[in-house]
């Protein structure tokens, strides 16, 4: 006759080895896949970090993303094409003669459009890549985040600008700048250190939120 506790103990095993199995899935999900670029191109490694920064950002701190250049360029884009392809189309349908007007207009507007793309790009974007906000009961706040390198230059530059209005009715204004080279958060291998880069950018958070300026 069997001993029930052991029938027991073996109904019990296959569940206790499928939490396991569950938890250890759970665990492989949470692990981030490591970031691994080609360490002499310039371009790759601050794609490689801007991406980080986003990421970061968005998962980690409490800052919301304000996406509204990129849809400001979403929607001069989708308009270019528009006239673009209703242009090209009534160029097609219609004589020649009698689409000249129409077609000279669709090219003047998308002349124009993209223009204005450039402008924003260069004179209001710039070099912003990531621009957030937080807003409480009490307090609203802003961070943005600026960053670039010059050419043939391993020199990575990030300013963190921080803006606060508080109940108090004085806002608080930080600024941090910071320039390191890319092999601090990548080995020889291309193998970038997310940890010590999240540390950076804590930092570089905690110092701007401070209301000071500050250049490392």
């Amino acid at each position: 006759m069997s001993d029930p506790k052991t029938e027991h103990e073996e109904e019990e095993q296959p569940l206790v080895e499928e939490i396991e199995e569950e938890e250890e899935e759970e665990e492989e999900e949470d692990k981030e896949e490591p970031i691994k670029v080609n360490n002499s191109n310039l371009v790759e490694l601050k794609n490689a970090c801007d991406d980080y920064i986003q990421k970061y950002f968005n998962t980690k701190t409490e800052f919301i993303q304000n996406h509204k250049h990129t849809d400001f360029k979403l929607i001069l884009g989708y308009l270019s094409c528009a006239f673009a392809l209703y242009g090209g189309y009534y160029g097609q349908v219609t004589p020649f003669n009698e689409s000249k007007e129409i077609t000279f207009i669709c090219v003047v507007v998308y002349f124009v459009l993209n223009v204005i793309l450039v402008i924003h790009t260069f004179l209001f974007e710039k070099d912003i890549i990531f621009l957030g906000e937080k807003i409480t009961s009490d307090t609203k706040e802003r961070l943005t985040i600026h960053t670039n390198t010059k050419k043939y230059s391993d020199i990575y530059n990030i300013t963190f600008e921080f803006h606060e209005n508080n109940s108090s009715g004085k806002p608080i204004n930080g600024k941090c700048n910071t320039s390191k080279s890319f092999g601090n958060w990548f080995d020889v291998n291309g193998l970038m250190n997310t940890e010590l880069f999240e540390k950076e950018l804590a930092n570089g958070l905690a110092i701007a939120r401070s209301g000071k300026l500050h250049l490392q």
